[in-house]
């Protein structure tokens, strides 16, 4: 998914981390093959391919992402949309699991949500291996706090300001909860779109999202990004949010 991935396991045997550490990258390979819409052979590539010329069979997973992405879009106002211009021209058939584009000019990019569906797959396979304590960083904007520090009762996550790295905006303790970050960078800006108006965000602003729902925290991390105050007031009443803030750099 073109970022790094670090995991931090605490009390558990070598042997057995090896073995953790094993099934994840197997799942972190699956998942980065199923949504890589710049390798021809993934089923995303396959979509954007062919949808508007014919409806696609997708398989299983990818049927309850997209089930999921349009319940999302719902959820956010629209806000959320992983066509970045027009989900509603995404047609999902119920009855042989479909997907087509009603406009030539529609794909999909899983840019705002693979991250976090990752994080959500690969904290079960945690919480499956019977893991207490676990740090996960996904790029350092998608991470998940399992359990504590070995030296606290929370693990501690620094949020540094992109343009001036001496300055350290915010500390955030995880127990138990996954944090996302979506923001500019010097180097990286106007990458959130707002796809009603197809408006990026150039401003200097960052948005920190804490649920248990690593997903969720990834989604909504972007989607405040571009929302009114009105409407995140709105979309916040659809969701379980630990803490949101806002940061200007």
């Amino acid at each position: 998914m073109g970022t790094k991935f670090d995991l931090l396991i605490i009390n558990q045997n070598r042997l057995k981390s090896q073995e953790l550490w094993g099934d994840i990258v197997f799942e972190l390979r699956r998942l980065d093959q199923l949504f890589n819409r710049f390798d021809t052979t993934s089923e995303t590539s396959k979509i954007n391919k062919e949808a508007a010329l014919t409806p696609v069979q997708v398989n299983p997973e990818i049927w309850s992402v997209l089930k999921n992405c349009q319940m999302y879009h719902i959820r956010t106002l629209g806000l959320f949309d992983i066509t970045l211009d027009n989900f509603s021209k995404v047609v999902l058939n119920e009855n042989n699991h479909t997907v087509s584009f009603s406009k030539k000019d529609i794909s999909l990019d899983f840019g705002g949500y693979a991250k976090g569906y990752t994080l959500l797959k690969i904290k079960d396979i945690i919480h499956q291996a019977e893991v207490k304590d676990c740090f996960a960083d996904f790029g350092n904007s998608s991470i998940l706090g399992i359990g504590h520090h070995p030296y606290g009762d929370a693990w501690k996550v620094n949020f540094e300001n992109p343009y001036n790295h001496s300055i350290v905006l915010d500390e955030i303790s995880l127990k138990d909860m996954a944090l996302s970050v979506s923001g500019n960078t010097p180097s990286y800006t106007g990458h959130i779109v707002r796809p009603d108006a197809r408006e990026p965000v150039n401003g200097r602003k960052a948005i920190s999202v804490m649920t248990e729902n690593p997903l969720e925290a990834e989604v909504l991390s972007t989607v405040f990004m571009i929302a009114s105050e009105a409407e995140k007031k709105q979309i916040s009443e659809n969701f379980a949010i630990q803490r949101i803030v806002e940061y200007n750099l």
